[in-house]
C-alpha cells in the first residue's frame, strides 16, 4: 500500500511549515512500498532519514522517496521519516519529521462444525467486528451446509481498517448423510 504524504517545506525565513498529513502516518503491516514526498523546489537537495527497520528504496536526494516497511513490527515508530532541504547557498531547512504507525490487525473466526449435509445455517462470528465472511456455503454472515454441499471448505474473514486488509481462514467440514438400503427379511 502506498502512502503519499504531502509536507509543505519552506525555509523558515520565507514561510512557516504546514503539515497536511495526519501524524502518525498509518502503514499496513509488512508493506513493501510507501512513498513520502514534499513539494519539489528547483535548486533544493533533499536529505531523507528513515528510522530502521524502514529502508529507503528510491529517491535519495530528491523531493520524494520510496520506503520499504516490510521488516517493521506492529506499533509506533517515533521520528520514522525526517527530511531537510538544502538550497544552492548551503542553507539547511528546519527538519520535518513524521511518525509512522505500523498497523496490524489479527482477525479470528470462531470455529464451527462439523456439520451433516442439510443442517441448519449457523451464524459466523469473527473478531474484530465489522469484517466480511466469504467462501463456499457462506451467505452473508452465515454458513449454510445446504448451499455448500459436502466436503471441507475454507471460510475467510476479511477486516479492512485505514486502507489495510487482514484475513483469517478456517475450514468447515460438511459430512454426507448416510444412505441405507431397505430392510431385508430372511
Amino acid at each position: 500500500m502506498k502512502k503519499l504524504i504531502f509536507l509543505f517545506l519552506l525555509f523558515p525565513l520565507l514561510a512557516s511549515a504546514q503539515l497536511t498529513t495526519i501524524n502518525p502516518d498509518t502503514v499496513c503491516y509488512q508493506t513493501p512500498g510507501s512513498t513520502y514526498q514534499v513539494p519539489g523546489t528547483p535548486g533544493y537537495t533533499y536529505n531523507w532519514v528513515v528510522t530502521a527497520p524502514g529502508v529507503i528504496t528510491s529517491g535519495i536526494g530528491t523531493n520524494a522517496i520510496g520506503v520499504n516497511w516490510s521488516a517493521a513490527g506492529p506499533g509506533l515508530i517515533v521520528n520514522a521519516v525526517t527530511v531537510t532541504a538544502t538550497n544552492a547557498a548551503g542553507c539547511i531547512s528546519t527538519p520535518i519529521t513524521l511518525n509512522v504507525f505500523i498497523l496490524q490487525i489479527i482477525p479470528t473466526i470462531t470455529a464451527i462444525g462439523p456439520f451433516c449435509a442439510g443442517s441448519a445455517c449457523v451464524t459466523l462470528t469473527g473478531t474484530p467486528a465489522g469484517g466480511v465472511f466469504s467462501g463456499t456455503g457462506v451467505v452473508g454472515n452465515q454458513f449454510c451446509s445446504t448451499t455448500s454441499g459436502t466436503g471441507t471448505f475454507p471460510i475467510t474473514y476479511t477486516v479492512t481498517s485505514n486502507g489495510c486488509t487482514f484475513t483469517a481462514t478456517t475450514n468447515v467440514t460438511v459430512n454426507p448423510i448416510p444412505v441405507l438400503s431397505p430392510i431385508q427379511h430372511n
